[in-house]
This record gives C-alpha cells, sequence and structure tokens, in this order.
C-alpha cells in the first residue's frame, strides 16, 4: 500500500480535474491512501466530497515560485507519510518540483500530462525545474515523443501510460431508451459539441458549418458551459448569433451534464473540432460509449481516431471537410470502431497496474 497525494488547485471542472478525482478514486479503491489537495468550495472539492475522498484544504492559485506554499505543504505531506504527489496541471509544475527539492526528495513529485507542451521547453531553469520531477507520464505516444523532443528532461523519467476508463461501471442502453430518458428527439439526427464554451472549442465554426446544411432533421446539442472563473463573453455572443438565426430552432442548449454515458447514448455523432486536443477525453470517453466522432484533424483526437477507429477526421477550420466527415458519420461510410483493442489498453485495472509498477516503484504492489 502507497500513501498518494493527489494535487489539483483548479477552479474549473473538466477533464483534467475529472481524471485527477477519477484516478484517485481508483488507487483507493485498490488499497492505496489518498488525499486529494484543493481550493475550498472549488468543484473538484465540492465532488471529491461527494466521492468519499480525504480532503486537505489550501486557498492558493496555480503558478509558478510559491516556494512558501511549496515548503509548508512538502512538510505536511512528509510529517503525514506522503511519499508521492500525483499532479496533471502544468502551471502546478513548479509547486511540485519545489515540494520534491524542500521535502529533500522525499516525496516525488509525478506529471501526469494533460497540456501540450506548445513549443521548446529547453531553457535552463525549465530544465533545472524538471530535475525535480520524478515522473513525466504522457498519455498518447505523440506526447511522449513531443517531450522527449522539447525538452531536456531524462528519458528515463518520460513513460507512457493512459488515462484509464472504467468498464465494470457500463450501463448500457439502446439510442431511444437513452433519448426518451433526456427527452430528445426520437427522429432525428442528434449531433453533439461537448466541452467548454471557449474560443479554443470552436463551437462557432461548428455553428457556422451546421447552418449551412440543408438537413430539416439534424439537431446540434451543446453540451457544457463557460469556465467559471473566465469571462463569458464567448458563450453569450455564439447564443445571441444563433438566437438570430432561422435554424436556432434546430438547436438544443444542454448546459453541464452529470451523466455523460447516458449523452453519448442519446447520439448520433460527436463533433471535436478544437484547435488542438492535446489527450482528447470527449473522443476516448464517447467512443467508450459507442459513439461515432468527427474530429479535427490534430492532437489527440486524430492520434485515437486513427488508432481505434470509430470516426472520421476532418482539415482544421476547413467547413468543407467537416460537412462531408459528418455526412460520412451519417451514411455509417468509416472504419469500425476496435472496440477490443480500445478496451484492453484504456482498462482501469490496467493503467492503475502500470502506474503502480513503473510511477510508484517496484516496493508498490501490483494488485490483480
Amino acid at each position: 500500500m502507497k500513501r498518494i497525494a493527489y494535487l489539483c488547485l483548479s477552479e474549473g471542472w473538466g477533464g483534467l480535474e475529472m481524471n485527477q478525482l477519477r484516478n484517485a478514486q481508483q488507487m483507493q479503491s485498490r488499497g492505496h491512501e489518498v488525499l486529494l489537495i484543493v481550493n475550498s468550495e472549488s468543484p473538484i472539492h465540492l465532488a471529491a466530497q461527494q466521492a468519499d475522498i480525504p480532503i486537505y484544504i489550501v486557498q492558493q492559485k496555480p503558478k509558478h515560485y510559491q516556494w512558501g506554499f511549496a515548503s509548508h505543504l512538502a512538510n505536511y505531506l512528509k510529517t503525514q507519510g506522503f511519499e508521492d504527489l500525483i499532479f496533471r496541471n502544468n502551471r502546478e509544475l513548479s509547486i511540485a518540483a519545489s515540494v520534491h527539492f524542500f521535502s529533500r526528495r522525499e516525496v516525488r513529485a509525478h506529471y501526469f500530462m494533460e497540456m501540450a507542451l506548445g513549443g521548446k521547453r529547453t531553457q535552463i531553469f525549465r530544465t533545472l525545474r524538471y530535475a525535480f520531477i520524478s515522473t513525466w507520464v504522457c498519455p498518447l505516444p505523440y506526447l511522449h515523443s513531443q517531450v522527449l523532443q522539447q525538452t531536456r528532461i531524462a528519458p528515463s523519467k518520460v513513460k507512457e501510460i493512459p488515462s484509464g476508463l472504467n468498464f465494470n461501471a457500463e450501463v448500457l442502453r439502446s439510442k431511444t431508451e437513452a433519448r426518451m430518458q433526456l427527452q430528445w428527439p426520437l427522429d432525428q439526427k442528434l449531433i453533439l459539441v461537448v466541452g467548454r464554451i471557449d474560443p479554443k472549442k470552436r463551437q462557432v465554426f461548428v455553428w457556422d458549418c451546421f447552418a449551412q446544411r440543408t438537413n430539416p432533421d439534424e439537431i446540434l446539442i451543446f453540451v457544457g458551459e463557460s469556465t467559471p472563473d473566465e469571462p463569458s463573453s464567448y458563450y453569450l455572443a455564439l447564443q445571441e448569433k444563433i438566437k438570430k438565426h432561422p435554424k436556432s430552432k434546430a438547436v438544443i442548449w444542454a448546459g453541464f451534464q452529470q451523466n455523460m454515458p447516458l449523452i453519448y447514448q442519446a447520439a448520433d455523432m460527436v463533433i471535436m473540432a478544437a484547435d488542438h486536443e492535446t489527450v482528447g477525453m470527449v473522443t476516448i470517453e464517447a467512443l467508450q460509449f459507442a459513439c461515432p466522432v468527427v474530429g479535427a484533424n490534430n492532437g489527440g483526437t486524430k492520434e485515437l481516431i486513427e488508432k481505434y477507429k470509430g470516426g472520421v477526421c476532418f482539415d482544421t477550420l476547413n467547413s468543407d471537410s467537416l460537412d462531408f466527415a459528418i455526412k460520412k458519420v451519417l451514411e455509417k461510410d468509416y472504419p469500425a470502431f476496435n472496440r477490443a483493442l480500445f478496451q484492453q489498453h484504456f482498462d482501469f485495472n490496467h493503467v492503475c497496474a502500470v502506474v503502480e509498477s513503473e510511477v510508484l516503484g517496484p516496493e508498490a504492489p501490483i494488485f490483480q
């Protein structure tokens, strides 16, 4: 058994925060003692309370050079017997590295990467910071290559471990059953756009393409809200733009949804149009529930569709290409999803066993 602390200072509630909580839950269920370090009243704090995950409350923004906070946290974790600190937000890199330093390397810092590097990271101050990161975990092969090419971190520290999915908890429903439960149209094509309403997610681009389509039996559904601690001008502008259009009645604003498996099982496809979706957790979750994906030809979504099929890629920000990809999915003209390979790779039991052996160290038990 290991004592594992999870750092998450974010005030948002997206894939990164959900993954941090899910992984803490899974490791707790496997017999490890876990602790979630969060800001009071943040979404992950409230979710962790409901999930009965032990919590350590702080009041800190994720930013660089917080040595006082890092020193305090290092002392606390050492006193409580925690030897491993897991974080996912790249804005917490400095804090985690400092915890490792101030603990005199007794608390190891493990970065589970969910954000792309965005260019070379070979500056001296970054190389020094990375020296205090014990393990750098990449969820996809292209990110593994990116880290090796764009940093000077020791290659032996870089691992490739996917984000985990819980297949045992799946509740399978027919499309009709899911739509009836959601009170969504039963006889129309439902096209999802999932994620926070944000310029980087390209919802305006998707709407502009949808507005040009002539099939009256299609509904566009936005699932998500704007980030709680950021301005929502983009969201409001999108709503206003759609409100003035004749096809406004063909749009559903579903807001944030807790039961995403139900959402995916009700839909005919999900569109991932982001400028660069690093991991593509929506793509992973949609495929898990047999929802075809139409994805921009970049980042994690591209790599996932190419490897596991189950969708079609389109040229980024090319409306004709997106329109053609939607047509192919509606006509079921795309490669069949390789579920067996997908499940073998992403199953939480497999993922946790790899984390135990390659991240937490050989002394950690590998429960089967």
